[in-house]
C-alpha cells in the first residue's frame, strides 16, 4: 500500500501546487530530486484536471523519478487553474491536487479508476470540503488506497 500525506495550503498557480506536493514527497524520501520538473513537463503535455463538478487534478510522472510509492493530497485554500484531462484546451478550477508517485504503472490506473468511481457520488467533494485534515487523511486512505 502507498503512503498518503494530506496537507492544506495555498498556491497561486498549478505549478505552485505541484511544488508543494512534490516538495512533501521529496522531504519524505519518496521521490527523486527531479520529480517536480518531470511532473510539470508531464502536466504541460498531458493535463490532469478533471471537471468543474470534480475539482481534482491527478498529476504524476513516470516511475523512474520515484523511490517509494506515495500520494500527496493537497487541499487548496482557493482553487487554482489546471487544464482538463479530457480537453487540454479547457481550464478547470481545482481544489484538490492528488500528486501520485508510483513504481507500478498499473497502480496509477487502479487509483485513477478508484477516484473516478468515487466522483460518481455527487457529494464526494462536498464531504471532503467539510473534513479536518486528519479526517480527510483517513477518508482518502479508505477510498483510494485500499486494495
Amino acid at each position: 500500500m502507498s503512503k498518503l500525506f494530506v496537507v492544506e495550503g495555498s498556491a497561486g498557480t498549478w505549478r505552485e501546487a505541484l511544488k508543494i506536493t512534490s516538495g512533501i514527497l521529496l522531504e519524505q524520501n519518496c521521490v527523486c530530486d527531479d520529480f517536480y520538473e518531470n511532473c510539470v513537463e508531464r502536466e504541460i503535455n498531458f493535463p490532469t484536471g478533471l471537471t468543474e463538478s470534480c475539482p481534482i487534478a491527478i498529476p504524476h510522472t513516470s516511475k523512474e523519478h520515484v523511490k517509494q510509492e506515495a500520494v500527496c493530497a493537497l487541499r487548496l485554500a482557493e482553487p487554482v487553474e489546471f487544464y482538463r484531462m479530457d480537453d487540454s484546451e479547457a481550464a478547470v478550477q481545482v481544489k484538490y491536487v492528488l500528486n501520485l508517485a508510483f513504481l507500478d504503472d498499473n497502480e496509477h490506473l487502479e487509483l485513477i479508476s478508484r477516484i473516478i468511481q468515487c466522483i460518481k457520488d455527487a457529494g464526494f467533494v462536498e464531504k471532503m470540503d467539510h473534513m479536518s485534515v486528519e479526517e480527510l487523511n483517513v477518508f482518502l486512505k479508505e477510498k483510494f488506497l485500499k486494495k
